[in-house]
């Protein structure tokens, strides 16, 4: 009996994470005018399972969603990637540490709203705190801060808002037991959008070493800050390029994403920067050598990253990858970490992805958002939406055996 109820939780939390990177693809779509300011969609999926399934689950959804969405949308160890993860994760320990304090001191309650608001401030902060500490590395990026702050307050409050209602239709009486569809098995061809399929050695390589690889690339990365270095790990990438079979220029084709970055990595030290040697100087912005080496350094580490992980993306498959970082994480089963449990959710919230997004874009259809007429009334019909969705998507057909 112990066992069943394992299992049935493994698989609600994975439809859960199925979902919550259906939402994370999905709000990648919008465009956002402030770098890092997003509305949060799939943030709703975590605080759910904070709210009904508690802390660890919550954790999970938010770093296996975070994973998995990279994977498919070809971001895995790119700057944005590095920033999503690292705001997922602690976003979600500071919420779950919220929700404690509120549910055991009768003097310190917050609402589902007010939880959701620390949390997207505590995201937001994380990211652009790390972008300046691992990426730009300058001052200047902290102008984002104030809209960063008020951002949170509005998508923090139509997160709560949504997750309330969403977290009061689940409870009901009727709720419909989630299950995952046999017939989720096959990943649409959308899914592998980012992969070329090849019979050079690096599509040869094990998924597992060419992840320990890239990470350990990224990390010199981080670390080095010399042009001599950069130069030759840059001719590195090309001729692993070159040996994937993949044109370079190909394999860079979705750089274009992170102009804004790059360009503003760029742009702050090189008009806001210090140094003796101006070569332009009009008071507030002054332009010297020392900051069109750094902003070139801070560029061109932006660029290796993204240029690292596209070679890994072009040559590896997202089940591939999901398979390799499998393999990374299951010898942490002997320090006690349930690495076979993530590994399981892992693999049943791929083979629930294309259950989840066909359910997902044909409820979105079938929902008539002009019945809201004003803002006030999008929230609830957004709970129905997002509840439906998940008792619908995960409420067909037999189990999965993947990962059991």
């Amino acid at each position: 009996m112990h066992r069943a109820s394992a299992e049935r939780k493994a698989e609600k939390i994975a439809v859960l994470v199925a979902f919550a990177c259906v939402l994370q693809i999905a709000e990648s779509m919008i465009p956002h005018p402030i770098p890092g300011l997003r509305l949060g969609l799939p943030n709703m999926l975590t605080l759910t399972a904070l709210i009904l399934l508690g802390f660890g689950p919550a954790m999970e959804v938010a770093v296996l969603r975070t994973l998995l969405s990279s994977f498919i949308m070809g971001t895995f160890m790119s700057p944005s990637f590095l920033l999503s993860f690292s705001g997922a994760v602690i976003s979600t320990l500071v919420m779950g540490l919220f929700y404690r304090l509120s549910g055991s001191h009768h003097f310190f309650r917050l609402s589902v709203i007010g939880i959701s608001i620390i949390g997207a401030f505590t995201h937001n902060l994380v990211q652009l705190s790390l972008a300046y500490l691992l990426l730009v590395k300058h001052t200047g990026i902290f102008v984002f801060f104030p809209w960063l702050s008020i951002g949170a307050v509005a998508t923090g409050w139509v997160v709560g808002t949504a997750t309330g209602g969403v977290c009061r239709r689940l409870t009901r009486p009727d709720e419909t037991y989630i299950v995952l569809p046999e017939s989720a098995s096959t990943t649409p061809a959308s899914f592998q959008q980012h992969y070329e399929k090849g019979t050079s050695i690096l599509h040869r390589m094990s998924p597992a070493i060419k992840l320990i690889c890239s990470f350990l690339l990224a990390a010199i990365v981080l670390l080095m800050e010399q042009w001599y270095f950069f130069s030759g790990l840059f001719l590195l990438l090309l001729i692993l390029s070159i040996f994937s079979g993949i044109p370079p220029v190909k394999v860079l084709s979705g750089i274009r994403r992170y102009i804004l970055l790059i360009a503003t990595a760029f742009m702050l030290p090189v008009f806001f920067g210090r140094g003796a040697h101006a070569l332009v100087d009009f008071g507030v912005i002054r332009v010297t050598t020392e900051g069109l080496r750094q902003g070139g350094l801070f560029a061109f580490r932006i660029f290796l990253l993204i240029f690292t992980s596209a070679i890994l993306l072009r040559t590896t498959s997202p089940k591939e990858l999901s398979q390799g970082l499998s393999r990374i994480i299951r010898p942490f089963e002997y320090l006690g970490l349930p690495a076979k449990r993530t590994v399981d959710i892992l693999s049943l919230a791929w083979e629930a992805l294309p259950r989840v997004w066909t359910t997902t874009r044909k409820a979105v259809s079938e929902t008539n958002f002009s019945r809201a007429g004003n803002f006030k009334k999008l929230i609830p019909l957004l709970s129905d939406l997002i509840a439906a969705v998940y008792i619908r998507a995960g409420s067909e057909n037999k189990p999965l055996k993947g990962g059991k």
